[in-house]
């Protein structure tokens, strides 16, 4: 008699049929992911939020990450981080709400899907939430305290809604997008009154696409085009793309000004954006790839508004989140003095943000399986099923990846010594390169004085600023902190500097192989003999 295995077809391969070999990708999903809170720091970016909340305004006490002098930050040039979540949060909060949040996503999730029951109820099924499980970006946001589980779970909320409630009415479904994408951008820190204009012009857009609906809709002989999901990506897309690169070159929206100052950098930027953004962590991150083509080609023929709504949001971010991060590396680059493409390799992982789209898209191959039930999905991959295997398993390397190699840190052993050292106060500088500096030196705040009450504060210059000179002959320039009466001097690994006269070696110790497993150093100002 020939024995199988039940979670293997015939020639030896999983059997992607069998929801047990869904159930068994969640479960090693959360096991890496547990791993990857275990195994990782929080990020640098979850320092500067976590700074930010434990400040009485919510401000960076220590200055902007953005400094005015590309050379040396200013305490005094400060910047309030919202949205304030808590009055008071440590490393655990963060990535334990997470956790927790993104575990309700999942169980949303497993709703998204093609099929219901005969009595119209939905229908439950293990194979999207097994693949958000694995989804690299979800690992390495975890371990980190990052919101982009956060944000897809705000997603899996609107769609979840509208696919258990079969919620069918345009406003209502326009309405829950609109909703959940404003609280998305509150938590990415954009300010109300941008929120509010989006809401404005959403809710404008839908109602005047629903009268120019309504008015195709009285002649049966003509197709409306807002029923056409493919045709109102396209145009949404091209519309987006277009308007963000029209307000970058009339020098509007800040950041977006990259684009007029710094056009072939930009240029360059726009197609590393799209590899990372679109290719790297969208189709193949996301097991996107297999399906992606009889998707489009199977929404070409759906007419339903619903669905050209759906469509349309997706790609709309879609376009607004590959322009965004080509323009925040071309705006960094020039910030940090970073050299190209080094820049795109430093920040490769704000990649990360298409994950937003995540749930959406996958609602969207749903909604094309139902009207094709013969269109190959992630619930009936049909002759896409090695395919998909395959894409599961070029993807599960890097899933292992972000959970065991997670954030490491060799600032928290500088800030004990610090810590121990410095008295209330007292003032110190961080010699470091341009590059992440800022959010170097909060990791420092957050292990010396996270809440202030030591009055502690942080300084940075970069190697070639001149910092010397300020230190010895209290040298002030504009932009920059006064450093003239700085007790400690906090030298970064792989930084070479020269220190002036009176300091000594107070502590030196070894970065974590991640970090480059080179020396750093903390020098001390010599005191005076006595007499």
């Amino acid at each position: 008699m020939l024995l199988t295995n039940p979670l293997h077809d015939t020639m030896g391969m999983p059997d992607i049929d069998d929801d047990r070999f869904w159930w068994s990708l969640l479960i090693i999903g959360c096991l890496l992911s547990l791993i990857a809170i275990v195994s990782s720091d929080i990020g640098l970016d979850t320092h500067i939020r976590m700074n930010a909340a434990n400040s009485e305004d919510g401000s960076l006490q220590w200055g902007h990450t953005r400094t005015v002098d590309p050379l040396a930050s200013d305490p005094d040039y400060s910047k309030v981080i919202e949205p304030q979540l808590v009055a008071q949060s440590d490393s655990q909060f963060f990535t334990i709400s997470t956790t927790v949040i993104f575990a309700v996503g999942l169980a949303i999730s497993g709703f998204v899907n093609p099929f219901e029951k005969e009595d119209g109820k939905s229908v439950w099924s293990p194979r999207l939430p097994a693949i958000l499980s694995i989804y690299p970006v979800f690992i390495y946001a975890i371990g980190r305290g990052y919101f982009e589980p956060i944000f897809a779970t705000i997603m899996a909320l609107s769609i979840g809604v509208i696919g258990i409630l079969k919620v069918s009415k345009r406003s209502t479904q326009a309405i829950l997008l609109l909703v959940s994408l404003s609280l998305v951008l509150y938590l990415k820190g954009i300010e109300m009154d941008t929120i509010f204009w989006f809401i404005i012009i959403g809710g404008v857009a839908n109602n005047v696409g629903q009268f120019i609906d309504d008015k195709f809709s009285l002649d049966e002989s003509k197709d409306s085009p807002l029923q056409q999901p493919f045709l109102m990506a396209v145009a949404t897309f091209c519309s987006v793309a277009i308007l963000l690169l029209v307000a970058g070159m009339a020098g509007m929206g800040g950041t977006l000004s990259a684009i007029r100052d710094y056009p072939l950098h930009f240029l360059f930027a726009l197609f590393g954006s799209f590899l990372d953004v679109v290719i790297i962590f969208g189709l193949f991150g996301m097991v996107l790839w297999p399906f992606i083509i009889p998707m489009l080609n199977n929404l070409k023929q759906i007419r339903s508004y619903n669905v050209s709504l759906l469509a349309s949001a997706c790609a709309g971010l879609l376009a607004a989140i590959w322009i965004y991060v080509a323009v925040l590396w071309t705006y960094e680059a020039e910030l940090w003095g970073a050299e190209w493409p080094d820049i795109m390799w430093i920040m490769g992982n704000n990649g990360r943000y298409i994950s937003l789209l995540i749930i959406p898209l996958f609602a969207l191959m749903a909604y094309t399986a139902k009207q094709f039930p013969e269109m190959p999905s992630l619930w009936s991959p049909k002759e896409k099923s090695k395919t998909l295997l395959l894409a599961i398993i070029l993807v599960l390397p890097l899933t292992l990846l972000a959970s065991l190699h997670g954030q490491t840190m060799w600032t928290d052993e500088a800030a004990e010594v610090l810590s121990d050292s410095m008295e209330d106060d007292q003032q110190f500088i961080f010699i470091h390169e341009p590059t992440l500096a800022m959010h170097w030196l909060y990791t420092i705040r957050s292990d010396l004085d996270l809440d202030g009450q030591r009055n502690i504060t942080g300084h940075w210059r970069a190697p070639d600023s001149g910092w010397q000179d300020e230190v010895v002959n209290a040298t002030q320039y504009p932009n920059r902190g006064d450093i003239s009466s700085i007790q400690f001097i906090v030298v970064s690994p792989e930084i070479e500097t020269t220190i002036p006269e009176g300091w000594e070696i107070l502590q030196q110790g070894k970065a974590p192989l991640l970090n480059g497993g080179n020396l750093w150093t903390i020098w001390v100002k010599e005191l005076p003999l006595p007499n």
